[in-house]
């Protein structure tokens, strides 16, 4: 009770201190907006979102109790504050997957969208009545019915920057809904998403002048980047205000100097400023930073530019949101993938990553937020593409540089650190990424026993997922290097940090453990998860898709031992029966699905390709039974790794050979298709001669094509056979295969080998 109360009066005396110092600044930007008390002058705007600024600063720098102070001060007025506020809860949703967290950061969002409508209602209303002539008038442009217009619906401009904060709370509330694994969610989610889209297409049309599926077909026909070259050329360069000036939509309202408040005085020392910026490609000073350098909060209003932080935040805000939404969908499973295709959805990556990297150079409000999904993007690609045939368009050197320099931002922030560890790995310094996670959790153990002795327990968030996403990675790393009892020890660690998948935890730590030859104790903890899996459903808990493929190994096994001493299948499997009737290595078979192979060692590649070499020529086919398939797949891989592609070529096509249409494994077949059609790249990067690199080409597409047509012959029939057997609420990531996951990370791999396909012509 004493520590609560010493804690409650920490943040209370914080939060006094911080409006004390900020109650004047607040008076005296009220005060300016006299002639329209219901809407803020353009100085509370530029000051609310410079707070909201700091705000996100701190959170990204783990000082989350001064960043929960920022926002709770003027979350109720502020919709800055207020999606400020939500954000917060919404990375802890999507970084932890529980489902307190997840309606916490609903009630957020809905509460931060309502806060921005009101205020977008209230400009759309002045605007209304300012209205001079026609000439001034605006068709709306968030307008979602094409086909009817709307007279009677005006904005101007001013109305953007609400409109734009009320998208990102749809977009971030869908996404959240495609969490809750349901059918009704996933539709309310397809629903939110598609009006979110058509904001920003309106929004993006209005800041460039053209419609984003023009905009991303230029820039994939040409070689230049033309926000590349608009950089280039400053002088020539529109800033925000004139591109909305010169744009069709809202030409006719920009007859007025600063009549909106997008507008921005173009002085020469500006000018020269911005031309030695992008002269020495370096970033723009951030807007706080500006302010803090120009003036005090006091006198804010009377000496900054307040329209250069609205311009910043609202151009920013739109390349972050049509970029991010882009790749949101680019990444979306197949079977939600064809659902939205049926709403006239389209996305580029290329133009995503594009749009992101320009909101992260602008520096506003929306940067870090840019820099972020980047960087999230780029580190978890090593789960879909071989490091070799990343497409140009994905630049592991442009990540480094961005990573860096949010680390020189951010030092404290344990975010930053976890995306170096995971992009060590995509660089091939995985022993460095490992490395870097230790040591930035034991800082962080050190930090909260320190904290603990001043005082216990924080009531505000400190993103504990983080520390369990380290952990994880570093896991993965260790099993990389072959250190399978220190991995063994980091995972089952994680059961105890995390309750993603306590299964499917155990699973992977009983792996090292077999690994690491102790197939005694592994044999115990192997049979361990088939009740923790039964605990579960008990609860009335759904499973996984890995937890499903986790418990039908398990039970293949069970079903080997029975085949071959005649004994029940609820048996136990004890060391030299678990040793005899495992015959595709656990651990392989999850370094392969996790695209591991690429990262393992030359002498962990020879180990591998002798043991299945000598297993192929020692058991019989009874023996191996349907695995001889996986079999070759894993063996080809690593031939692969190893250099020689001709017996790389000759295993894999093996593997499709051996398809055995009783085999539980349905995966391996459309993955032996894309491994042909991966070495068929690797091969193209080793030749020069042109008529053979075309027939290479031809046939990675095909091989492409066969894989993606297997996938969905395999769905097909999946769901016609369980037709009569599903009921109205399953859920639609449930399948008795628990192949699902592999499946849609296979989906993300062929399209972005097609990219590097692309790259070759």
């Amino acid at each position: 009770m004493l520590r609560q109360l010493n804690n409650i009066s920490r943040l209370t005396t914080s939060s006094i201190k911080y409006a004390a110092n900020n109650t004047a600044a607040l008076v005296g930007l009220s005060a300016s907006s006299r002639d329209d008390p219901a809407l803020p002058s353009p100085q509370l705007i530029a000051y609310w979102i410079t707070e909201t600024q700091r705000g996100l600063d701190a959170f990204f720098n783990d000082e989350f109790e001064l960043a929960q102070i920022i926002f709770l001060q003027h979350h109720e007025e502020s919709p800055f504050h207020a999606v400020g506020f939500a954000l917060i809860a919404y990375v802890e949703a999507m970084l932890g997957f529980e489902t307190e967290k997840i309606l916490t950061a609903l009630d957020r969002i809905a509460a931060a969208e309502v806060l921005s409508r009101q205020f977008a209602k209230k400009a759309r209303k002045r605007s209304w009545h300012n209205r001079k002539s026609p000439e001034d008038e605006l068709e709306d442009p968030f307008c979602l019915d094409e086909k009817q217009p709307q007279p009677n619906k005006r904005i101007k401009t001013a109305e953007i920057q609400y409109e734009l904060l009320a998208t990102n709370c749809m977009l971030m509330s869908s996404t959240i809904q495609f969490l809750r694994n349901s059918w009704i969610e996933y539709m309310k989610a397809a629903y939110k998403l598609r009006k979110a889209y058509k904001l920003y297409e309106q929004m993006f049309e209005s800041l460039t002048g053209q419609k984003a599926s023009e905009y991303a077909h230029i820039l994939k026909t040409t070689t230049a980047d033309p926000l590349f070259e608009q950089q280039q050329q400053p002088e020539n360069s529109p800033s925000l205000s004139s591109l909305l000036a010169n744009s069709t939509h809202v030409k006719s309202s920009w007859t007025e100097k600063r009549i909106s408040l997008f507008h921005i005085p173009t002085t020469t020392s500006s000018r020269k400023s911005s031309l030695d910026s992008h002269k020495s490609n370096k970033l723009k000073r951030r807007p706080m930073s500006n302010l803090d350098s120009l003036c005090s909060i006091e006198n804010m209003p009377s000496s900054c530019d307040s329209f250069i932080v609205i311009d910043n935040a609202i151009e920013s805000g739109i390349f972050f949101g049509t970029g991010l939404f882009s790749l949101i969908f680019s990444l979306l499973p197949p079977r939600v993938n064809r659902i939205l295709n049926t709403l006239g959805f389209h996305s580029s990556r290329p133009f995503a990553l594009h749009l992101l990297q320009r909101s992260f150079k602008n520096q506003g409000l929306y940067s870090s937020l840019s820099a972020l999904s980047l960087l999230a993007y780029y580190t978890n690609l090593s789960l879909f593409i071989h490091p070799q045939l990343l497409p140009n368009s994905l630049s592991l050197e442009n990540a480094r540089q961005t990573l860096d320099q949010m680390k020189t931002f951010f030092p404290h922030g344990k975010i930053w650190k976890l995306l170096e560890g995971k992009l060590c790995k995509m660089e091939g310094k995985t022993r460095r990424g490992v490395e870097i996670l230790r040591d930035a959790r034991r800082r962080d153990n050190t930090r909260q026993q320190h904290k603990k002795k001043e005082g216990g327990k924080s009531n505000v968030t400190e993103l504990a997922q983080l520390q369990a996403l380290a952990v994880y990675e570093m896991g993965w790393g260790q099993i990389f290097l072959g250190d399978y009892f220190q991995a063994a020890e980091t995972f089952f660690r994680l059961e105890s940090m995390n309750n993603w998948s306590r299964a499917f935890y155990h699973y992977i730590a009983t792996c090292c453990m077999f690994a690491d030859e102790e197939y005694d104790k592994s044999a115990l903890e192997f049979m361990q998860i088939p009740s923790i899996l039964k605990r579960k459903r008990h609860l009335g808990g759904r499973l996984l898709p890995n937890e499903i493929f986790a418990e039908r190994k398990i039970k293949h096994w069970k079903s080997k031992r029975h085949q071959l001493y005649g004994t029940t299948e609820e048996s136990t499997l004890d060391g030299y029966s678990l040793k005899r009737v495992v015959v595709v290595h656990p651990l392989w078979e999850l370094i392969y699905l996790w695209n591991g192979f690429s990262q393992l060692t030359p002498n962990t590649l020879q180990h591998m390709k002798q043991t299945i070499e000598g297993n192929l020529a020692t058991l019989s086919k009874d023996e191996i039974g349907s695995d001889m398939s996986q079999l070759y797949l894993l063996l080809g891989v690593s031939v692969r790794e190893l250099g020689d592609y001709d017996l790389a070529d000759m295993y894999l096509r093996q593997s499709i050979w051996y398809e055995d249409p009783s085999s539980e494994d349905r995966w391996v077949i459309p993955h032996a298709l894309y491994e042909m059609a991966a070495l068929c790249c690797f091969q193209l990067m080793q030749t020069n001669d042109a008529n053979k690199q075309n027939l290479l080409y031809k046939d990675a597409h095909d091989w492409l094509q066969k894989s993606e047509k297997h996938l969905a012959h395999k769905h097909h029939h999946h769901h016609h056979h369980h037709s009569h057997h599903s009921h109205q609420h399953e859920s639609v990531t449930s399948d008795n295969t628990g192949d699902s996951d592999w499946d849609s990370r296979l989906h993300v791999r062929c399209q972005l080998l097609i990219e590097k396909l692309e790259d070759f012509q």
